[in-house]
């Protein structure tokens, strides 16, 4: 496997930038709910986690 040199500096000089580790979040969890939004769209009640805080509502649709 071949070796990236400049990986650890590149890592250190972007983790300084960030001032408030607690703004970054990472994946949601989404629950598909039986609400009809329209042809070929789906909704999703968002959380942060299982069990987790409510975000908001997430809706998909085809494009096709």
């Amino acid at each position: 496997m071949k070796k990236l040199a400049g990986m650890k500096n590149f890592s250190s000089l972007e983790n300084k930038k960030l001032k408030d580790l607690k703004t970054v979040q990472g994946g949601s969890y989404n629950v598909q709910s039986n609400v009809s939004v329209g042809e070929g769209c789906i909704e999703y009640d968002t959380y942060t986690g299982p069990g987790g805080k409510y975000i908001g509502i997430l809706v998909v649709c085809d494009p096709t």
